[in-house]
């Protein structure tokens, strides 16, 4: 896979479309690019969201603070 496709996979982290093994290897390719200025924030934000919940077991309200 090139670059670009682990980007493509990276910012539709939430799609069914792509397993979780290549949504790792997209995210590790991601990590380690030198530069990130073509991924948004949102995709930022999306991809620390899918492994949120893949790390911990806890419901939203548990770590809210209201």
């Amino acid at each position: 896979m090139t670059l670009g496709e682990y980007c493509v996979v990276f910012e539709n982290i939430d799609t069914e479309e792509f397993t979780d093994e290549e949504k790792a290897c997209a995210i590790y390719m991601v990590m380690h690019m030198p530069t990130h200025n073509s991924i948004t924030k949102k995709a930022m934000l999306a991809v620390i969201k899918w492994l949120f919940y893949r790390a911990f077991d806890v419901e939203v309200s548990d770590v809210r603070k209201e």
